[in-house]
């Protein structure tokens, strides 16, 4: 046994200087201490949202030996704080050693600044909602801003209720009229208000802005009105009203008069008495989708007229 332990025994004690030796001068290297800023990551229930943002980044301080620390590449390291078992409401979240990953073996975690960050959980809410153009500036004189439409028209939104439910409308990032002078399309995308509401599909929209030859007005007289849902035999006062028409006058100039129609619809009024007020309401017709969009009707002799039923309504 003593042979086999003594066989070779320079080489032996070679190898158990050079591993002493590697020894010494690991343990003995300075060790240095260097403060990293890295991505922080919260972990939350499904069915819950912070009510803000909570950090991003937090600092946290390693130490390790010089040699270690010189090589070191602090893109893996991330803090993440696990809280999904977490309920609605104020929490105070702990940032601990062990929520630091990516520390490569042989550096130590000192601290974590801060340690502890207040966070607001609540509910998750999801809601549709109208989009809106957002139109700045002026067309070319000559020219006027007729009407844009936002396709799609509605987009699903997402964020903490507190901030989605007061939300009745998206509105598009601004576009410019300037020195326009005919219809255009351009691409825009929407800027929810509510720092953690995001839009569920994606936010390039299709906005078409509708410019025109400036507006022109014609005024129609003596147009009928014409009592819906009344039984054969009702009288409307005053049976005719004029009208103001407004847009280009390559369409409002040729409109016939039976084009614009009046109309009295009883059949919204509330009620059973034989003597209404009903509103009047103004159609345009034989026009496209994209002249009617052109044309406004800027006045009504009267916006409502008193309609005197033969008989019962029909309903």
């Amino acid at each position: 046994m003593l042979d086999t332990v003594l066989s070779n025994w320079p080489l032996k004690l070679l190898a158990l200087g050079l591993a002493f030796a590697i020894w010494v001068s690991v343990t003995g290297e300075n060790r240095v201490v260097q403060d990293f800023r890295v991505p922080l990551e919260v972990e939350v229930p499904n069915d819950l949202i912070p009510a803000q943002s909570p950090p991003t980044t937090v600092s946290v301080r390693l130490r390790g030996a010089e040699s270690v620390m010189r090589r070191l590449d602090p893109v893996p390291i991330v803090v993440r704080a696990d809280l999904r078992d977490a309920s609605a409401g104020e929490q105070e979240v702990l940032l601990r050693r062990d929520d630091v990953g990516g520390v490569p073996r042989g550096v130590e975690i000192d601290f974590i600044d801060p340690d502890r960050l207040p966070l607001d959980l609540e509910a998750r809410s999801r809601r549709e909602l109208p989009v809106e153009p957002t139109i700045l500036g002026q067309p070319a004189d000559g020219f006027a801003f007729y009407t844009a439409q936002v396709a799609p028209g509605k987009l699903r939104v997402e964020g903490p209720a507190s901030q989605v439910d007061q939300l009745e409308v998206l509105r598009t990032t601004p576009i410019r009229l300037d020195g326009r002078t005919e219809t255009f399309v351009v691409r825009a995308a929407v800027a929810p208000e509510g720092e953690l509401v995001r839009v569920l599909e994606p936010d390039a929209l299709s906005v078409r802005v509708v410019v025109d030859a400036a507006a022109v007005e014609r005024r129609l007289e003596n147009l009928t009105v014409e009592p819906v849902g009344a039984p054969a035999g009702s009288t409307v006062k005053p049976e005719a009203l004029h009208v103001i028409l407004s847009g280009p006058a390559r369409l409002v100039d040729r409109l016939a008069p039976d084009q614009v129609r009046l109309y009295a619809d009883v059949t919204r009024a509330p009620g059973e008495a034989n003597r209404i007020e009903v509103p009047v309401r103004v159609e345009l017709l034989g026009l496209a989708p994209d002249e009617r969009a052109r044309i406004q009707v800027k006045s009504i002799s009267r916006r409502q007229v008193q309609v005197t039923l033969s008989g019962r309504r029909s309903l």
